[in-house]
């Protein structure tokens, strides 16, 4: 929490097991898990007038060495 209206969020997330699938062919790219398969991500969340938080900004960081196991 930066304060009562603002905060921040990080994780990670292991993209090992997402694929990019052609949709006209059917064809999916399996490309082996890399360090480049782990990403960090970074966001900003603000509350809005009705109580509800929404991300206004994000970073990502694909292979940062903060994710790699």
């Amino acid at each position: 929490m930066f304060d009562a209206k603002s905060a921040g969020v990080s994780f990670c997330a292991d993209e090992s097991k997402a694929y990019n699938k052609d949709r006209k062919t059917g064809q999916v790219d399996k490309s082996p898990a890399d360090n480049d398969s782990y990403v960090l991500y970074n966001t900003r969340l603000e509350k809005s007038e009705q109580g509800v938080w929404q991300t206004t900004s994000g970073t990502s960081v694909r292979g940062s060495k903060t994710c790699v196991q």
